[in-house]
């Protein structure tokens, strides 16, 4: 009887560790599912490896320039003309053309997303056509669209094979509306009906000619068609918003 009660405390002891390591190797699972589609930390540590990785202890004006240095450098990549239409005519490129391309999604950031799109709606609803209410139901529509374009922009090239996660893809829609907030304060300046639309399709050929290079370096190459497609139109939805409430 002593010898079985003696064995029988490392079987349970092992049977444990097992459950243990099964609940986690699911938690682990989750956790790694979740970070490919909304982003982790580590993504940003490792593509930042030339930022002090200790930043709790610099000044407020280092950190503030940094992250405007980094919201120019973006605004930057969307509005060079050149640069798109370099990225745009290479088909096939090389790899560092590619490590190029996928730069921006690598230095993603939410201000300066944040600020695009909060100029891009307070452009839309200051100029709505009715009340208060109008105004703020423009404003929300503006938001929402944007944040469902960026899941279904992240979960078309999560299927496709691609690497992105939603981060990245709110943060390049966020940048890539800058062309539409340029159409819709332009906009503001006449009732035209022809001046508007010529206005919101160049901005609208511009968002979607900026947005193309950077979503070609997330999948493969022979699926770049399919990956582009919902960003353009997005970006067409929103041409749409500023040629008709502006």
């Amino acid at each position: 009887m002593s010898h079985g009660t003696f064995d029988e405390a490392p079987v349970r002891t092992q049977q444990q560790q097992r459950q243990q390591r099964q609940q986690q190797q699911q938690q682990q699972q989750q956790q790694s599912t979740f970070s490919q589609v909304f982003g982790s930390n580590e993504i940003r540590t490792q593509n930042n490896n030339n930022v002090n990785a200790n930043t709790l202890d610099e000044p407020i004006a280092k950190t503030l320039k940094r992250d405007m240095d980094r919201i120019m450098n973006n605004a930057k990549n969307v509005l060079d003309i050149s640069k798109i239409v370099m990225n745009s005519s290479s088909s096939s490129s090389s790899s560092d053309e590619s490590d190029d391309a996928r730069q921006p999604l690598r230095d993603w950031d939410l201000w300066g997303p944040l600020i695009f799109v909060l100029l891009f709606g307070v452009c839309l609803s200051s100029s709505a056509r009715g009340d208060e209410a109008d105004s703020a139901e423009v404003f929300s529509v503006v938001f929402a669209t944007v944040a469902f374009g960026a899941f279904a922009l992240t979960l078309n090239v999560k299927f496709l094979g691609g690497k992105i996660i939603f981060l990245q893809a709110m943060s390049l829609i966020g940048y890539c509306v800058l062309p539409l907030d340029i159409a819709a304060l332009l906009c503001l300046l006449s009732t035209n009906g022809i001046y508007r639309i010529v206005v919101t399709t160049v901005g609208v050929v511009w968002a979607c000619a900026a947005s193309v290079p950077f979503i070609s370096a997330a999948v493969p190459e022979q699926r770049r068609a399919l990956a582009v497609y919902p960003i353009v139109l997005l970006f067409v939805t929103l041409g749409l918003f500023a040629a008709m409430v502006v």
